[in-house]
């Protein structure tokens, strides 16, 4: 063995005569093709894990045994594997910690309450540690579930699973068919005042039952549940329980039922609720039922189902995949990661694991922290939204417990572990060169700063064929794909109602000129009335004929004719206006592109170069430049396809028929293609990124955070 296998300290502790508690529990485990030994207290609801040789040492402990005999007995059943003399005061250690543990000496009364009391004070800050979930105890329902532990055996039996079937699956099947009437308008029927109020109320009662589901699972495979109570979910008063007497449940099966019986209480319950959904008439019943239905998918779904979030489906994953306490030893070998490899400590202890053990923890450990500060993120600026001061607030707290304090401890440790004392000095430069380079990667080094944008393939003016007057197209004079010249007629319109204008006109010009001939010898004033109104027809016969003139469609430049879908264009009728098709070839593509009101600064007075790459090629980059710029944002979109249920990113608003009206002001520009890019057809989506002038992250960071409170927060 690596250490040492005497003790300076050993004097201390070789004459006790240690005992455990009668009310600890020793259960024998099988994780991953090893046995292990869980020491459960159920007074506090902890449970302990060994190795077969501290269970050897740990089952010795009959109140008869020293600790030298003990010591002694284990050298002898385990021979290399015997613990040293350290180890062993630090099994004790941790057995008197927990309160396990009692020997032939007299108990410190003041130790005693003052270990008891900094059991709660740690408990406390782990709880204030979290500002999304405070929990406060309230009740012990053990002798409340032993009561009716006979009703609900069968329930998580297997008569409880064929009912749960015969309720969920053909509430699932009648899903489909009606999801349209149970997602029309989604948002404003959630967010509805009346319905907020209604979420509130059920929402506590949907989490009880959870709660309940956990509690009675675990009382029916033999566990005992002494806590439950209420806890502070983003400021929403939620029931919770403890359920942990499951971790001793020899079959992981039977503990990832316990982990998963609140998700399936929901599930069931929100079956129900589907049934009465379908059932009642429009009234509080149905709204009641769709609440149900939305709290228990939802809540299912979003945060009981992600392993990812201490919640349900972590401890179903933990139990599954036969690795406990994941989320705690997963921060440990990382820990351990950064103690070995980058402060460089060789006496750093590598935690027992297995290599597959190592790679979830890794994983796990990255994945979990950095998706919960995603999560809580999102929350902060949820709750700022509607509470901005509360938002803040809850924002700050969430920084300071999960930067700041863990900053905090991470350089205590650094100077006071004693692992690390002879190494200190190197552990302290490494640090604070790690801090410099963070410092100047942060605030000094500029680094590449880039918007992006969608837009659409545009076309200059004189490159469209639109229609000139309202009417009907007649016919193409020349066929798409070919190559014409500016001024070539290449699209025949028909309007008959304007060519029945012009011989209307043309008849009321004939009549007024033959009336003003008559009165020109008999009655001069008569026919300067007439001279008057012939003036105003053939006028109006004039603009007759220009617009008629307009039916016929000829090519502003020269290029190639093109035109989609031209054989089903023939008799259409086209507004003025509307597009017919566009000539290339001549002059440079254009890409029409939209930028969000945050970052029309940047792209205006700081853009160095553009890129574009089609949708439909990914692969391909085109350089442009930006020829024109509206200076006036609108919500206006130039094509449906920068919608997002036209395949862009950009949401629109559901009210606007045309599908076309962005949700905030959109700023346009004009980019301008390099020559011979190659765009494919008018109206495809491109996307667009605009390269700024580097700067420090930090300065990118604080513009977007900035730009962040401006649109959501106004300030």
């Amino acid at each position: 063995m690596s250490a040492p296998l005497l003790s300076a300290s050993w004097y201390r502790v070789a004459g006790l005569k240690p005992c455990l508690r009668a009310h600890a529990r020793l259960h024998r485990h099988r994780y991953r093709g090893e046995v292990w030994y869980l020491l459960q207290d159920p007074a506090s609801g902890r449970v302990h894990r060994f190795t077969p040789a501290a269970r050897l040492v740990v089952a010795a402990m009959d109140g008869r045994r020293s600790v030298e005999e003990l010591w002694t007995l284990a050298g002898r059943h385990l021979g290399e594997d015997a613990p040293t003399q350290d180890e062993m005061i630090q099994l004790l250690g941790q057995l008197h910690a927990t309160d396990l543990l009692r020997a032939d000496v007299t108990p410190d009364v003041a130790e005693i309450f003052d270990r008891g009391e900094k059991q709660n004070k740690g408990r406390r800050l782990r709880s204030y540690a979290n500002p999304m979930a405070v929990r406060i105890p309230l009740w012990d329902p053990d002798a409340f579930l032993n009561r009716i532990a006979a009703l609900i055996r069968p329930l998580w039996g297997g008569w409880g699973a064929l009912l749960w079937v015969a309720v969920v699956l053909p509430a699932l099947l009648l899903v489909p068919p009606h999801w349209p009437e149970l997602t029309h308008n989604f948002s404003d029927r959630v967010l509805g005042a009346h319905n907020l109020l209604l979420l509130w109320l059920v929402f506590p009662i949907i989490k009880a039952l959870h709660e309940l589901g956990h509690a009675t699972a675990a009382k029916a495979g033999g566990g005992e549940v002494h806590d439950m109570g209420v806890m502070l979910l983003v400021l929403m008063p939620v029931p919770y329980v403890e359920a942990s007497a499951a971790t001793v449940f020899r079959s992981k099966y039977r503990r990832a039922v316990v982990g998963a019986a609140g998700m399936i209480v929901e599930v069931f319950i929100a079956a129900i609720a589907m049934y009465v959904w379908l059932l009642a008439e429009p009234g509080i019943a149905r709204a009641v039922a769709f609440n149900v239905m939305l709290v228990a998918g939802v809540s299912t779904l979003v945060f009981n189902g992600n392993p990812l979030l201490r919640y349900d489906a972590y401890y179903i994953l933990a139990d599954l995949i036969e690795i406990p306490n994941l989320a705690q030893r997963s921060l440990g070998y990382c820990g351990y990661l950064l103690e070995r490899y980058l402060l460089q400590v060789d006496e750093a202890e590598a935690p027992a694991a297995t290599p597959a053990e190592k790679a979830w923890f890794l994983f796990y450990g990255l994945a979990s922290s950095i998706y919960r500060v995603l999560v809580t993120v999102a929350i902060a600026l949820f709750i700022a939204s509607q509470f901005f001061v509360v938002g803040v607030i809850l924002a700050l707290w969430a920084v300071v417990a999960m930067a700041v304090v863990p900053l905090v401890k991470g350089l205590r440790h650094v100077l006071s572990h004693p692992r690390i004392r002879r190494r200190r000095q190197r552990a302290l430069t490494i640090t604070a060169g790690l801090a410099a380079a963070l410092v100047l990667i942060l605030f000094v080094v500029p680094a590449p700063f880039r918007s992006q944008a969608e837009g659409v393939i545009w076309l200059a003016e004189e490159a469209t064929l639109r229609a000139g007057v309202n009417g009907f197209l007649g016919r193409f004079v020349v066929e798409p794909g070919t190559r014409v010249a500016r001024g070539d007629v290449l699209i025949q319109c028909y309007n008959p109602a304007l060519d029945a204008q012009i011989r209307l006109g043309e008849a009321k010009v004939s009549e007024l000129e033959a009336t003003y001939a008559v009165h020109f010898v008999n009655d001069r004033a008569q026919a300067q009335l007439v001279a008057e109104q012939l003036a105003s027809e053939r006028a109006a016969l004039a603009r007759a004929r220009e617009r008629a003139a307009e039916l016929v469609v000829k090519s502003g430049s020269d290029g190639v004719f093109m035109a989609q879908r031209w054989q089903d264009m023939e008799g259409r009728y086209y507004h003025k206006g509307e597009l017919l098709g566009y000539v290339t070839g001549r002059t440079r593509p254009l890409a029409r592109v939209v930028v969000a009101q945050g970052e029309i600064d940047q792209v205006r007075l700081a853009t160095d170069r553009v890129q574009i790459r089609m949708a439909q090629r990914l692969g391909e980059v085109a350089e442009g430049r930006i020829v024109r710029q509206v200076p006036a944002g609108e919500a206006g979109l130039p094509s449906r396809a920068l919608a997002t249920d036209g395949g862009g990113q950009i949401a629109v608003d559901p009210r606007d028929p045309q599908g076309t009206k962005a949700m905030e002001r959109m700023f346009q520009f004009d980019v301008e293609l390099e020559e011979g890019a190659d765009v494919g057809l008018f109206g495809q989506r491109v996307h667009v990124r605009f390269d700024h002038r580097m700067e420090p992250l930090a300065l990118q960071w604080y513009r977007a955070i900035r730009r962040l409170f401006l649109a959501r927060f106004n300030v």
